[in-house]
C-alpha cells in the first residue's frame, strides 16, 4: 500500500514538473517570435519635362517601410505594395494591372500624364507623393500607416491615410472581428461619439451636423480604417467620408482602458 502512495505520488510530481517545463517552453516559443525588422525606402523622380525642384514639376515621391527578419515579411510587404499601386492608378473603381515596382508605378503614373496631355493639353502638373510610418511593431503585432497625396488638376488635390494591422505570426491583415469581441458594435459606436463630442466640445445632446459637429449627418460610427498602437486603437476617417472637404480629416484615438471590455483577450494587455 504504502508503495503504491509512492508511486502515485511521484507521478503526480513529475505530472506536475513536466507540465511546467511545457509552459515554460511555450512561453519561450512565444516570445522568441521577435518584431520585424525594417528600413525605410525613398524613391523620387521628376517627368523628364520637368525642372528638378521646379512647384510645377510633374513627379511622383514614395516613403515607405520595407520589412525583413520576418517568416512573413515578404507577404507583409506584397500587400503594402499592391495597395500603393492600387493608389497610384487614376481610373476610379479600376485596379493597377501593370508590372508592380515603386519604379514602374512612378513611370505609369507618367504614361498616364502624358495621354492626358495628348487629349487635352493640361498647364498643370501631375503630382503623386506618398509616406508611410510604423506605428506599432512588436513580437506578433504590425501597424503601418501609408498616406498618400495626388494632384491631377482640379480645384485641390486628394489625400488619404490607410492603417494597416498585420499579424507577422502569419502574414494576415487584421479586420475589425479578429480584434474585436462578439457584439461589440454598439458599445464601440458610444465610445466613438463620446470621444468625438469631446474633441469638439459638444454636449450630449448637441447635434452633430450643426455648426459645431461639422459632419454630414448626426451621428458618427466605427470605420474599417483603424490602428493598433501602443496606446490604444485609432480610427481615421478620410476627406468627405463624414464631413465637408474644408473640415478636413478626422482621427479618433481610444485607449485600451475604455476598450478593455470589448476587445479579444489578445489585445487587452497591449
Amino acid at each position: 500500500m504504502k508503495k503504491r502512495f509512492r508511486f502515485y505520488l511521484l507521478s503526480a510530481v513529475i505530472g506536475c514538473f513536466l507540465g511546467f517545463v511545457a509552459a515554460c517552453s511555450s512561453k519561450d516559443s512565444g516570445d522568441s517570435i521577435q518584431s520585424l525588422s525594417y528600413e525605410m525606402k525613398s524613391f523620387d523622380k521628376v517627368y523628364q519635362d520637368g525642372g528638378e525642384g521646379a512647384e510645377n514639376d510633374t513627379y511622383c515621391k514614395f516613403r515607405y517601410p520595407v520589412f525583413s527578419d520576418g517568416e512573413h515579411a515578404e507577404t507583409i510587404n506584397r500587400y503594402l505594395l499592391n495597395w500603393i499601386a492600387n493608389s497610384t492608378a487614376l481610373s476610379p473603381g479600376e485596379s493597377y494591372t501593370g508590372s508592380i515596382t515603386i519604379e514602374e508605378l512612378a513611370e505609369n503614373f507618367f504614361r498616364e500624364y502624358e495621354a492626358a496631355q495628348k487629349e487635352f493639353p493640361v498647364s498643370w502638373p501631375y503630382q503623386f507623393e506618398l509616406t508611410g510610418s510604423v506605428l506599432l511593431n512588436r513580437s506578433d503585432l504590425l501597424t503601418v500607416d501609408l498616406s498618400y497625396y495626388a494632384f491631377t488638376g482640379g480645384a485641390h488635390g486628394n489625400s488619404h491615410t490607410e492603417y494597416f494591422v498585420f499579424d507577422t505570426r502569419t502574414g494576415k491583415r487584421f479586420g475589425l472581428n479578429d480584434v474585436f469581441a462578439e457584439d461589440f458594435e454598439e458599445r464601440l459606436n458610444t465610445l466613438i461619439d463620446s470621444r468625438y463630442r469631446q474633441m469638439k466640445g459638444l454636449s450630449a445632446t448637441d447635434r452633430l451636423d450643426g455648426e459645431k459637429g461639422m459632419l454630414f449627418e448626426n451621428h458618427i460610427r466605427f470605420n474599417s480604417n483603424f490602428a493598433l498602437t501602443d496606446k490604444g486603437v485609432a480610427f481615421f476617417y478620410n476627406q468627405y467620408e463624414i464631413a465637408a472637404y474644408a473640415y478636413g480629416t478626422t482621427k479618433i484615438d481610444l485607449p485600451y482602458s475604455e476598450l478593455a471590455g470589448i476587445l479579444k483577450p489578445r489585445f487587452k494587455d497591449l
